[in-house]
C-alpha cells in the first residue's frame, strides 16, 4: 500500500506540474505545450534535473538557478495538493469514480487560482469539464439526477443574477460563474450544489469584511465568486450524504 500510495503521489505532483503551466499560461493566451517549462522571471527554460516536482523546489530554495528570483510558492502548492488529491481519489472511490472525481476536481483547482487572480474563467477550462462529466454521466449514474442539479443550481443563481441587476442596475456576478454553474450543478445533484451556492456566499461575505478591513471599504470591490464556488464544491462532493434531493438510484 505505501508503493501504491507513493506512485500516486508522483504521478500526481507530476500532473500538478502541468496544471501550474495551465494556470499560468491559458490566461495569458499562451500555448501550454511549447515552449517547455521556463522561469516567469528571466525567461530562460528550465532544464528538466531542474523541473522535477516540489523537490526542485526545496533544493534550490524556492529561487530560480538563473536569475536567483523567488519561485511562487504557488507552484509547489499546486503540486502537493493534486499528489495529495489524485491518493484521496483512488483511495476513497472505485473506478470510474476515482478517475471522474480527479479530472473534474483538478479543471476545478485550476478555474479556482486562475478566477483568483485574473478575475475569469476560462471557457476551454469550463468545456473540458463539460465533456468529462457527460461521458461520465451517461455511462457511469442515472443522467436525470445530474440534470437536475444543473437546472437547480443554475436557475437559482440566474434568477439572484436577475433580481440583483434590477435591483442595484450593476452586473453582481460574471457570466463565467453562470457557466461554472452549469458544470457544478451537473457535478453535484441538487441539494449540494444548493448548500454550495450558500457556503460560497458565506465564504465571499467573509473575505469582503476581510479586505474591507485590511484595504478600506470600496464600494466596487470585485470578488473571485468562482474560486470560492470550486473552493466550496470539491469539499462538497468529497462530503457522503445518506439522501440527496432528487436522487433516484
Amino acid at each position: 500500500m505505501n508503493t501504491t500510495f507513493l506512485l500516486l503521489f508522483i504521478i500526481g505532483s507530476i500532473i500538478g506540474s502541468f496544471l501550474n503551466v495551465v494556470i499560468y499560461r491559458l490566461p495569458l493566451n499562451l500555448s501550454i505545450v511549447m515552449p517547455r517549462s521556463f522561469c516567469t522571471h528571466c525567461k530562460k527554460i528550465i532544464p528538466f534535473y531542474r523541473n522535477i516536482p516540489i523537490v526542485s523546489y526545496i533544493i534550490q530554495g524556492g529561487k530560480c538557478n538563473e536569475c536567483n528570483k523567488n519561485i511562487s510558492i504557488q507552484y509547489p502548492l499546486i503540486e502537493f495538493i493534486i499528489a495529495l488529491n489524485l491518493v484521496l481519489s483512488f483511495y476513497k472511490y472505485s473506478i470510474p469514480e476515482s478517475i471522474f472525481y480527479f479530472l473534474v476536481s483538478s479543471i476545478l483547482i485550476c478555474i479556482c487560482i486562475i478566477d483568483y487572480k485574473y478575475f475569469i474563467i476560462p471557457l476551454s477550462l469550463v468545456f473540458s469539464s463539460l465533456v468529462i462529466l457527460i461521458i461520465y454521466i451517461i455511462c457511469f449514474t442515472n443522467p436525470l439526477y445530474h440534470v437536475y442539479g444543473m437546472l437547480v443550481g443554475t436557475g437559482y443563481l440566474s434568477f439572484i443574477f436577475i433580481i440583483t441587476w434590477i435591483a442595484t442596475k450593476k452586473q453582481p456576478l460574471g457570466f463565467g460563474d453562470i457557466q461554472l454553474m452549469i458544470i457544478l450543478g451537473l457535478f453535484l445533484g441538487p441539494l449540494k450544489i444548493l448548500l454550495t451556492i450558500f457556503f460560497s456566499a458565506i465564504l465571499g461575505i467573509l473575505y469582503w469584511i476581510f479586505l474591507s478591513y485590511k484595504n478600506g471599504f470600496k464600494k466596487d470591490l470585485k470578488l473571485p465568486f468562482g474560486t470560492f464556488l470550486c473552493f466550496v464544491s470539491i469539499l462538497m462532493y468529497l462530503i457522503p450524504f445518506n439522501w440527496d434531493l432528487l436522487r433516484f438510484t
